[in-house]
């Protein structure tokens, strides 16, 4: 419980504030943005979303006993006006920017506990959740107890806390690194995505470490163009400045796009880059000494200097740079290079290229969350350096998300597949012709397969594949669930792959 004048002291409310004494005394016995979880004392945050509007759930808000709502300044005077006449014992705060003051108030609230964890933030386009599972495996591995928050799942140690978010809101950010606190938590892992940076969820967080792991086209419904979405993915760094923490630490793969405007931001911030990549002049690099479909083998070097051999379970060039961002922290921070190594060789990610055929099966069939064209082409590309006889893609796109890239992803699918199969993702609530078409129009040649319900899509993968062939089944890759406008049904990739395997295969 915190009085409203401790959580906004400091914080710049619109001029039209009046705070009285009486306001600034109120009791604040907890904090939400879901009319839902209103209680008595509680304060509301009525924030814009992307389909719903917190302001409409003001009234409901107060019906449950808020005694502050706080609300954005440009909403609508007149409604504001008239629920205040209407309910004179609650206070209505206006502040410019209602997401922003939602992670004021809640880093507030729970007395910021990341100035007291150490807090690595993890963005880029692909490679963040195999990142965190790399860093959280090397911490543990060094007698660490780690939080963990991303696309997969949020656990404390052992914990899985449920969320509806890569990155969640900021007070269900800051309540999971209360309780983390309180198991005596010293390193939070996390996955920042761009939109939840945009969106004010990362805000007042005390960053030690942020990682970059790359950027491409992705998520342009949201941020419209890929400079916005840049300038999304810089602000990590930027929190990183205004963090408390003495030492801050940039990580930066050497190689993505736009690495010179990205190092160029951080220099100006004056905030410590290392880099790392497959490239001899990063700070910490790898040589690749085998790439098979059994494991991936490369020699580390720091500074120049080789350090030792690396091995992992996690096939594909792109978990050697993944690999390489770690062991870049680890050097940086002290941690036993050689019980990290020994740490991220036996990790393995749900959905990352993750092979669900056996031995006995004569081909390779492996699943893959790769749900944007640079996720497509890296693991197509991984696919074909094992040099398999025929590459099988099955692959479609999300509904209500960017169409820019659905043509791409067909262009690329066309490009490095022998056999392509194009299906369902998560519809949505989007009319399922209009994204076909809008893959259709990537395709060069007619020479694809177009089969709608995804598992006779991937049925028909399955039957295909011959001998020395490997099956890519991407875009879902760890997900359990299919989402269409009406209904939300069960559903993995890789039990319908051993289902189709068990029908084909069943004398092996």
């Amino acid at each position: 419980m915190k009085f409203f004048k401790e959580l906004i002291k400091g914080y710049k409310v619109s001029k039209e504030n009046q705070l009285t004494k009486e306001c600034l005394n109120t009791e604040v016995k907890g904090i939400a943005y879901n009319s839902k979880l209103i209680k008595k004392n509680y304060l509301f945050v009525a924030i814009k979303g992307l389909k719903d509007d917190g302001h409409k759930y003001i009234e409901s808000a107060i019906k449950n006993k808020a005694s502050i709502i706080i609300y954005d300044n440009a909403a609508d005077k007149n409604f504001i006006k008239e629920l205040q006449n209407n309910y004179s014992n609650v206070y209505f705060v206006a502040v410019k920017n209602p997401r922003e003051c939602l992670a004021y108030i809640s880093a507030i609230f729970f007395d910021e506990p990341t100035k007291q964890i150490s807090t690595i933030g993890i963005t880029g386009t692909n490679g963040k959740t195999t990142t965190t599972y790399l860093l959280k495996s090397v911490l543990e591995a060094n007698k660490n107890k780690v939080a963990l928050l991303g696309t997969i799942k949020n656990m404390i140690i052992k914990t899985e806390i449920k969320t509806n978010l890569t990155t969640p809101e900021s007070i269900d950010l800051e309540s999971i690194f209360n309780k983390a606190r309180k198991k005596q938590i010293s390193h939070i892992v996390m996955e920042s995505s761009s939109q939840a940076l945009a969106m004010n969820r990362c805000d007042y967080l005390n960053y030690d470490t942020a990682i970059f792991t790359n950027i491409t086209e992705d998520h342009l419904d949201y941020h419209g163009n890929m400079s916005t979405y840049l300038k999304a993915k810089l602000k990590l760094f930027s929190l990183l400045k205004e963090s408390s923490k003495k030492k801050k630490l940039a990580i930066v793969n050497i190689d993505t796009d736009n690495f010179k405007q990205i190092s160029n931001y951080i220099k100006k911030l004056g905030i410590k880059m290392v880099t790392y990549g497959i490239n001899e002049k990063a700070d910490y690099y790898g040589k690749v000494i085998s790439l098979n479909s059994k494991n991936t083998e490369y020699e580390f070097y720091a500074n120049g200097k080789f350090i030792s051999k690396v091995k992992l379970s996690m096939l594909g060039r792109f978990n050697i740079l993944n690999s390489l961002s770690i062991l870049a922290y680890c050097c940086e921070y002290k941690l036993d290079i050689e019980k990290s190594i020994k740490a991220m060789k036996k990790v393995q990610v749900a959905g990352r290229f993750e092979i669900v055929t056996k031995e006995k099966h004569p081909f390779i069939a492996a699943v893959d969350y790769s749900h944007t064209p640079d996720g497509l082409e890296n693991i197509l590309l991984e696919a074909r350096k094992l040099n398999p006889n025929r590459v099988i893609t099955v692959f479609g796109c999300g509904g209500d998300r960017d169409r820019n890239k659905r043509p791409i992803m067909a262009e690329i699918a066309e490009k490095y597949s022998d056999i392509t199969i194009l299906t369902t993702d998560n519809q949505r609530t989007e009319d399922i012709n209009q994204i076909m078409n809008d893959i259709e129009k990537g395709f060069k040649n007619n020479n694809y397969k177009k089969i709608i319900d995804r598992k006779e899509a991937i049925f028909e993968a399955v039957k295909e594949a011959k001998e020395n062939d490997i099956v890519i089944i991407a875009g879902k890759g760890h997900e359990t669930y299919q989402i269409f406008p009406d209904k939300t049904i069960h559903f993995d990739d890789r039990e319908v792959v051993r289902e189709a395997l068990e029908e084909f295969y069943k004398n092996i």
